[in-house]
């Protein structure tokens, strides 16, 4: 999934998909950007980059502490998932980011990491009143069990998924659990937007962002909006690179 906005590329990938690195790489090749973003914070980087996995030894009454008991209980079942996911198709989570970097250092292309703290993010879960996350463990537990839902992540774990099926598992997220959605994707959208555009400040060339693929529609209409008002071109377009 790619989208092109003005000088800004976004590459919406999949963190269990070795074909989202080969994707990554293409569009390094083809546009030899001026820098690659990659949502990724400082933590996230190190602890992907890791080969001794120092977070590990953090006690989990300290990340409790620092991240509240709901946002240590969603990071720990998140990275179960992904590990259990990536476990069935034999690819570590974070492969993408981990390629977006490599493939841009052996181009000697300058990274930049453009998320928000994980710390922040989590943190924010946590402060959600203890109704509404009754009310988001009881949606997401309840909606698991309906057709239409498990019918819409029927598709390939080796590839990302098609635009129109993460669309509609976004705007699923957006109806049945607002806030999930709003700390999750809408918040670290705007966020990596906003470092997109003080890359673009700086660099004349094209800028790659390697980002999920559920982050590029809310991210393509956040830059499109930002350009406008800025008065600048909003002409886009999208398109899937030949294999």
């Amino acid at each position: 999934m790619i989208k092109i906005v003005d000088r800004i590329i976004l590459v919406g990938t999949s963190h269990i998909s070795e074909s989202s690195v080969d994707e990554i790489k293409d569009v390094i090749e083809k546009y030899n950007p001026d820098v690659v973003g990659i949502e990724l914070d400082t933590r996230r980087f190190k602890s992907l980059m890791s080969t001794t996995k120092e977070e590990k030894q953090v006690s989990n009454y300290k990340k409790i502490k620092e991240l509240g008991t709901f946002g240590f209980l969603f990071a720990q079942l998140a990275g179960f998932v992904q590990k259990k996911v990536g476990g069935q198709v034999n690819v570590d989570p974070g492969v993408d980011m981990k390629g977006a970097y490599e493939a841009a250092r052996d181009k000697k292309i300058p990274t930049a990491l453009i998320d928000i703290d994980i710390k922040v993010t989590l943190k924010k879960l946590s402060n959600i009143s203890f109704f509404k996350k009754i009310g988001l463990v009881s949606s997401i537990f309840f909606k698991s069990f309906k057709k239409e839902y498990r019918n819409l992540l029927d598709f390939d774990l080796k590839k990302v998924p098609e635009d129109e099926v993460v669309v509609k598992m976004i705007g699923i997220l957006k109806k049945e659990t607002p806030d999930l959605y709003n700390i999750l994707i809408e918040d670290r959208n705007k966020y990596m937007v906003k470092r997109l555009f003080d890359l673009r400040a700086k660099h004349d060339g094209y800028i790659v962002a390697v980002v999920g693929a559920g982050h590029v529609e809310g991210m393509t209409k956040l830059i499109k909006k930002t350009l406008q008002k800025k008065g600048k071109s909003n002409i886009s377009f999208s398109f899937k690179i030949s294999e």
